[in-house]
């Protein structure tokens, strides 16, 4: 019989059966950290990548990066105003 049927594992079996399970989650619990370490070693890895890539884009051209920079924190402040003077009508 099973949980379903009424037995609750309440002999040897039904014990063993529990062990099971449990070394069962805690296989499947560690598989899961594994995997979630080596994607955000992966995502580390990529983000590093395009930091090196951008830094070097901005060593080469440094006045372009820098009216690039003007320009986005230009039209940001622009937005921001925009929602500030919404905010209070």
């Amino acid at each position: 019989m099973n949980a379903k049927n009424g037995d609750l594992g309440s002999g040897t079996g039904g014990s063993a059966n529990t062990d099971q399970v449990k070394d069962h989650l805690r296989a499947a619990k560690d598989a899961a950290a594994q995997a979630a370490r080596a994607r955000a070693a992966q995502a580390q890895d990529w983000a590093r990548s395009q930091l090196d890539e951008l830094q070097g884009r901005v060593e080469a051209r440094p006045f372009a990066a820098s009216g690039i920079a003007l320009g986005i924190g230009f039209i940001a402040g622009v937005l921001v105003m925009g929602l500030v003077r919404s905010g209070r009508r």
